[in-house]
């Protein structure tokens, strides 16, 4: 039997409120139109808002960097808003550049009390037109199709009528020409609930030639997912139909945009990319008309990036710091002069193996990073790796790998379906010197024109992802992943650290955010080695103007370590159902802004004396209330150090001001300091509804208002002393000096006084209390039985040793 004697220490909490300036945060349900034109003033609409808007800030392109050579492309700026509280509803006017990329572009909308959740607009290549069906199933077939131009956008709905909606469009056509059609629906879907039935967004198309007859058809394709596109050479002049459908009838309306025209629609490049800076030659593959050959500048850094043409849906490709080895095609095998390197290759027949030999070194890691559905591909690679012996044979397979898991392929945060997984990413470390052959085979023993892959071989870099903490299977929390810093308080949020596959990052690091908005502030205090969280606060000064920017977090080795690169990364889910969503939004960067005060400023001290392994320690939280913000708040520990647990959320009743936060240290906690920060936010929607008894929910858009306090270093220790006792026993009516076997870990001053816990019915303690000090090594508590003490065993005695050092009660 043992008991770790541990301190419980008295701390203060003082928060102090102004409450008048404080509301919910602001929640984009949906956006309206999904797409807009190039080179337009256009407006969108976000329903059910509540809020007057300061800005809109749409992020920059998540991809390869910009640099001289390549500046980033013009994209969206706002240029006006309205907010119409009648209808509850804000009008946002959006200048669209010329040649702003097609594509989606996400943002977020600052006001007063923070940043919203992400909203998403497309931006469509081409001019967009409504379709013009008034009543639903008014243009289901060919003789009433909408009469189009080609190389327009139509944006249109699906409705929710009692039988399948179709919408039509015909457009004219000669002999020989290409008809290249696109849609996008699944892609542009708003829904944020859990939806049994997504199948509703999955569409359909089909072209009809003059006579009626079907000559193409397409539901999903690799490089447009689960919405369709198609490009077909034209057979005969005259009016051909296109005909949009869902794919399974699903009574819900869903809003689509639908691209047609003669644009060039190539399905691959090869090779799939190139060394950085320099410049390709690529041929764009799968067009009907034929492929076509064009140069191309790569970007200076590394990492995928777009390469936009005329269609609406781009290409993408890799930049990598490597030289290209193109496979040699009529060969049985293609040799690899020198690694690191990138090999490309088609796998162009069906059950076709591609080999490549390179020569590797015993031990020396490599990692072989497979490119292909990430990038839109049809191929679903796999890869083996064999030695070659002397003779020149081929031995045992020393890997293969098929599918990678979601941290093999550096994807962090989220949840769903994410193409990068069918490619598989390996660190392989050679068992021998010499030659390897590496295949590259699709299993399902598919081939075609189109079926492009890459693989890059190199050793593993050191890289280091950076994100917020993530909830899966739910709506974005806006306070979590825009970080608005209300004026004169501060904000700390739990980043996230992720090692990218084969990296080896120790420690210490220092972080650092650019690109803050005037007036912020960050505090950060250096990670001693690398963990999986690490809190960082941001502070606003009591003056900074109510503005916002695009952030991005660095890390870096403290004292001489060894470099690492960082990235950023977050991915929030849209279309959800059943087990995770349907698609994501992923952005590299993260959004910051100065908000209206919140309200309530949270001061936490430092312990003096440490929190000992195997015991608690209670902290008292004091609430200092302005008189005219008398209500229920919620105190609750975010951050606490590995193997200390935290008493769930307290709420702290109107008119009352204590409560208490009791962490409690496992035997096995972490020892040494680490940080620990609390939250205290408000517990109903304020400013945001007109029932302010209802309780802040993300699923309405009313998010509680939440300041951070200050991040305090909590110090883990070996307890004082252990105590230890052999079997003992006492007869009814008789007394007896129950002894405990002191083991001194740690020197105290002073004395300690014992008592004994957890006795049972007729079983008590009398006389004084005994004590014991720094030298003591055994301890008796006398013990009284009486004619109700029950007979037999009794288990789980404890023992409470009370401290008093530095003039604090340590229990």
């Amino acid at each position: 039997m043992h008991a770790f004697i541990g301190p419980i220490l008295s701390l203060i909490i003082c928060i102090v409120f102004s409450c008048d300036l404080v509301s919910a945060d602001p929640w984009i349900a949906g956006v309206t139109p999904r797409l807009v034109g190039r080179g337009t003033t256009s407006e969108i609409v976000i329903d059910r808002w509540r809020h007057e808007a300061i800005d809109v800030l749409f992020y920059p392109y998540n991809s390869v960097r910009p640099d001289e050579e390549n500046p980033e492309q013009p994209g969206i700026r706002c240029v006006g808003t309205q907010f119409d509280s009648e209808k509850q509803r804000l009008i946002c006017q959006v200048e669209v550049a010329t040649n702003c990329r097609a594509g989606e572009h996400p943002f977020r909308v600052l006001t007063a009390v923070g940043l919203s959740s992400m909203g998403t607009i497309y931006v469509g290549p081409f001019p967009v037109i409504n379709e013009e069906e008034t009543k639903a199933n008014t243009n289901d077939t060919p003789e009433t199709a909408m009469l189009v131009e080609p190389d327009i956008t139509v944006q249109g709905t699906l409705s929710n009528s009692s039988k399948d909606d179709i919408d039509c469009f015909r457009v004219s056509g000669k002999a020989g020409e290409r008809l290249s059609v696109e849609v996008d629906m699944v892609k542009m879907g708003d829904d944020l609930r859990w939806n049994p039935v997504p199948e509703g967004y999955d569409s359909v198309v089909t072209i009809l030639d003059p006579s009626g007859k079907r000559i193409a058809k397409n539901d999903d394709s690799s490089l447009n997912r689960q919405d369709p596109l198609l490009s077909v050479q034209l057979p005969v002049d005259g009016d051909y139909t296109i005909v949009l459908q869902r794919s399974m009838f699903i009574p819900e309306a869903r809003t689509y945009a639908i691209h047609i025209g003669r644009y060039f629609r190539p399905l691959a490049a090869y090779p799939l990319g190139g060394p950085a800076g320099s410049s390709l030659s690529v041929e764009l593959l799968g067009d009907p008309l034929g492929p076509k050959t064009q140069t191309i500048s790569m970007p200076q850094s590394s990492g995928t990036f777009p390469l936009l043409g005329d269609a609406p849906k781009p290409l993408t490709l890799r930049s990598s710091p490597f030289p290209n080895v193109l496979e040699a095609s009529n060969d049985k095998e293609t040799k690899v002069a020198e690694l690191p390197a990138a090999v490309n290759g088609v796998l162009t027949h069906p059950d076709e193996y591609d080999r490549f030999r390179i020569t590797v070194k015993k031990g020396e890691p490599l990692q072989v990073r497979v490119w292909a559905r990430a990038l839109g591909s049809p191929v679903d690679p796999s890869i083996r790796l064999r030695p070659v012996d002397p003779s020149g044979e081929l031995g045992a397979v020393e890997l293969e790998a098929d599918d990678a898991t979601r941290p093999d392929r550096d994807i962090f945060g989220g949840q769903g379906d994410f193409p990068d997984t069918f490619d598989p990413s390996v660190i392989w470390t050679p068992k021998q010197d010499g030659d390897y052959i590496l295949e590259v085979y699709d299993p399902r023993g598919a081939g075609g024109p189109t079926n492009v892959y890459r693989v890059e071989i190199a050793p593993p870099e050191n890289t280091l992802h950076i994100g917020l903490s993530f909830e899966g299977y739910k709506p974005e929390r806006p306070r979590k992943t825009s970080l608005s810093v209300p004026r004169g308080s501060r904000w700390t949020v739990r980043l996230s650290l992720y090692p990218a596959q084969g990296s080896n990052i120790t420690g210490p690091l220092d972080l650092s955010v650019e690109g803050l908005p005037p007036g912020i502030t960050m505090l950060s205090s250096r990670i001693p080695e690398l963990q999986s969280a690490w809190p960082m606060t941001l502070i606003a000064d009591t003056d900074a103007s109510l503005s916002a920017s695009i952030i991005e977090f660095k890390a870096k080795p403290a004292e001489g370590g060894e470099p690492f690169k960082t990235v950023n990364q977050q991915n929030l889910q849209r279309v959800s159902y059943s087990h995770y969503p349907w698609r994501n939004i992923r952005v590299d960067r993260f959004a910051a802004a100065v908000s209206e005060p919140a309200g309530f400023e949270v001061i936490l001290d430092a312990p003096n004396q440490p929190l000992m392994r195997g015991s608690e320690l209670t902290i008292p939280v004091r609430i200092v209330r302005q008189p005219w913000c008398d209500e229920p708040l919620e105190i609750q520990c975010e951050f606490a150090p590995p193997g200390v647990g935290t008493s769930p959320a307290e709420i702290i009743p109107s008119g009352e001001s204590i409560s208490n936060l009791i962490l409690s240290a496992n035997d096995n906690a972490k020892l040494g300091s680490s940080p620990l920060y609390v939250m205290v936010t408000t517990t109903q929607a304020r400013g945001g509804r007109e029932n302010s008894s209802v309780r802040g929910d993300t699923d309405q858009g009313s998010e509680r208002v939440r300041v951070s306090s200050d991040v305090i270093n909590i110090e883990v220790a070996e307890p004082f002393v252990s105590l230890s006792s052999e079997p003992q026993s006492v007869r009814r009516g008789n007394r007896i000096k129950y002894r405990w076997t002191v083991k001194q870990l740690r020197p105290f001053e002073g004395q300690a006084s014992v008592r004994m816990l957890g006795l049972p019915v007729g079983l008590t303690a009398v006389g004084s209390e005994p004590t014991i000090d720094k030298t003591s090594k055994e301890v008796e508590v006398e013990l009284e039985a009486n004619d109700d003490a029950l007979l037999g065993l009794v288990g789980e005695l404890k023992c409470q040793a009370q401290f008093n050092i530095g003039g604090e009660e340590i229990l």
